[in-house]
């Protein structure tokens, strides 16, 4: 049991602004949840701390969206994460708290600089000649860093933002 009330300050607004951003209102702000809870105990732990409640958020997401997600994207999106996911296996175990903090925080700016750099791109290329590969990295970087920390989301809608998908496909796909 965590006895230190800092923990409870910072982790019960974590929750909370996971559990809104999952619900499809707080934008890509859910991924701060596990950086949050890292400042006051081991990212390790902010991991294990969160993984029940994302599952259970899944399992209501899939409910809700079930066949509404485009199969294309998720036939190349599904295996390039399961990389990601057995890279984030095989390197857990070398991995330190402060390397784990890093990765976090590589990918919470990069999702950031994409959001206020990548409108102007996405404007000049378009979202049809957006090139698929990248459909490869964003999901194999997306499993990596879920693995690691619950921190997938960003790059996989760093991909998806760009297709033309309506919302709901959107949600549904991610």
């Amino acid at each position: 049991m965590i006895t230190d009330p800092w923990f409870y300050v910072v982790a019960i607004p974590a929750v909370v602004l996971f559990g809104i951003s999952k619900g499809g209102f707080g934008g890509g702000f859910g991924v701060v949840a596990v950086p949050l809870m890292a400042l006051v105990i081991s990212p390790v732990q902010a991991a294990a701390i969160m993984l029940p409640i994302l599952c259970v958020m899944d399992l209501f997401a899939i409910r809700r969206f079930r066949g509404r997600w485009v199969l294309p994207e998720l036939r190349v999106l599904i295996p390039a994460s399961l990389l990601g996911i057995a890279v984030g296996t095989a390197l857990f175990g070398y991995l330190s708290p402060a390397s784990i903090r890093l990765i976090v925080g590589v990918v919470a700016i990069t999702f950031t600089l994409n959001h206020w750099l990548g409108r102007r791109r996405s404007a000049e290329l378009g979202s049809a000649d957006f090139p698929r590969g990248y459909a490869l990295l964003g999901g194999g970087v997306a499993g990596f860093t879920s693995f690691i920390a619950h921190a997938g989301g960003p790059p996989v809608d760093m991909y998806l933002l760009r297709r033309s998908l309506d919302r709901t496909e959107f949600v549904a796909t991610t």
